[in-house]
């Protein structure tokens, strides 16, 4: 049990908290749309009359047809969003007529809403925990579904800069040679190539879309997997146990799957970890210049452009809840790839 690798990151507790962190993070992004209060596609609800209101702001609603009968299978609404037979109006106060309700709106209008239009005649009251941005949409909606756009992108990314990098890293330093040569020079070329930059070039040839761009993202991250791979396969296959299983004929795939990578999988760990950090940035940067996933879409990119002007104009919080969001994601994958490496002891060649 000592020697376990949830224990020993769990004696760092700044390594355990990042860790409990991204956890609950990924838990939320997971369950989502069950549990945010504006369950539409991307969060999408607009009510312009409660645009730009400040965190805690309640109001009364009451709630109109919104002609959405079709049920959706329960996985589709949980990864989609569901539009609701219902339509939250927030207005400041609600009184009985004659052939309806009167309401009086945000813009001190009174209103006579017909009971034809009326899915409930029961008045609700809805709290907007973190305010309202320009479109009156809820903010802490739409932060969480961007979280789970970053998670995403973070996780895909990884997954794809972990598999090119491990198997040409792997590669190169089994076989050298040609092969070594040859993987080194490609390394070589995309190494010079700044990210960004080769990210925009991916996004400008194939298009902006959720797809793209974690492709893009992980085809941007491999080298640095690969060289750390690379050099941990030619020390690893100088040790007297992959000589054994090649001096008894173990085929040489079989040697690099079961004696070499178990044991490099610390550093792979490490660089997992610090890819996933570097993929939500990327993510958020391309978002907030317009190259990422494209609106009504929420990402915390996207949020951040939208609203940094109001960060100097009175709201400051529009922009400040996103930038802490990314700074938390990107402080927690940091912390538990600092605890992977000392779990590890893995030497920082930087």
């Amino acid at each position: 049990m000592n020697d376990s690798l949830l224990y020993k990151i769990s004696r760092n507790r700044v390594s355990l908290a990042g860790l409990l962190f991204i956890v609950l993070m990924s838990l939320v992004a997971v369950c989502a749309y069950m549990i945010i209060d504006d369950p539409s596609p991307g969060a999408n609800e607009q009510n312009p009359e409660v645009a730009l209101q400040s965190p805690g702001f309640k109001t009364a609603v009451i709630l109109l047809n919104a002609n959405h009968t079709a049920e959706a299978p329960w996985i589709q609404r949980l990864i989609f969003g569901y539009h609701r037979p219902y339509k939250k109006y927030p207005v400041k106060s609600v009184t009985t007529a004659a052939n309806g309700i009167e309401v009086l709106t945000h813009y001190d209008q009174a209103k006579i809403i017909p009971a034809e239009l009326l899915y409930s005649t029961e008045v609700d009251y809805k709290t907007y925990w973190l305010g309202t941005d320009r479109y009156g949409r809820s903010i802490l909606s739409r932060l969480v579904l961007g979280v789970r756009v970053s998670l995403l992108v973070g996780l895909l990314a990884v997954i794809i800069s972990l598999s090119v990098g491990v198997t040409l890293g792997a590669l190169a330093g089994y076989y050298g040679g040609l092969a070594d040569k040859v993987i080194m020079y490609l390394i070589n070329v995309m190494w010079s190539i700044p990210t960004l930059l080769l990210v925009f070039a991916i996004v400008l040839a194939f298009g902006r879309g959720l797809g793209i761009i974690f492709i893009a993202v992980g085809l941007t991250m491999w080298v640095d997997v690969a060289r750390i791979v690379r050099g941990q396969v030619m020390q690893v296959k100088q040790q007297q146990y992959v000589m054994a299983a090649r001096s008894i004929g173990q085929r040489h795939w079989l040697i690099l799957w079961r004696h070499i990578l178990p044991n490099i999988v610390g550093p792979i760990l490490v660089m997992g970890a610090a890819n996933f950090a570097t993929a939500i940035l990327i993510e958020a940067g391309l978002s907030y210049l317009g190259f990422g996933v494209k609106p009504p879409t929420p990402s915390i990119g996207n949020m951040l452009n939208e609203h940094y002007g109001y960060a100097v104009a009175g709201s400051p919080l529009l922009a400040l809840v996103p930038a802490l969001m990314i700074m938390l994601l990107v402080l927690a994958f940091n912390v538990v790839g600092t605890g992977l490496r000392d779990v590890f002891d893995v030497k920082d060649s930087r």
